[in-house]
């Protein structure tokens, strides 16, 4: 569900840290640039596609 009220399941780890929709894609940033990580799955392809032509990827 939207973030900015909680997410649902996938987010209920995260949910007192998120509180919009743009949250995801801090989250993303931080997933790759930080923690490296190269692939992610997403129920919601699009949120992943938007984040890697934003960044050029």
């Amino acid at each position: 569900g939207p973030l900015k009220e909680g997410g649902g399941w996938y987010y209920q780890s995260i949910k007192d840290i998120t509180n919009n929709d743009g949250d995801m894609l801090q989250l993303l940033d931080v997933l790759a640039r930080q923690v490296g990580v190269l692939g992610v799955f997403s129920d919601w392809p699009a949120t992943v596609t938007f984040y890697a032509n934003c960044k050029g990827l």
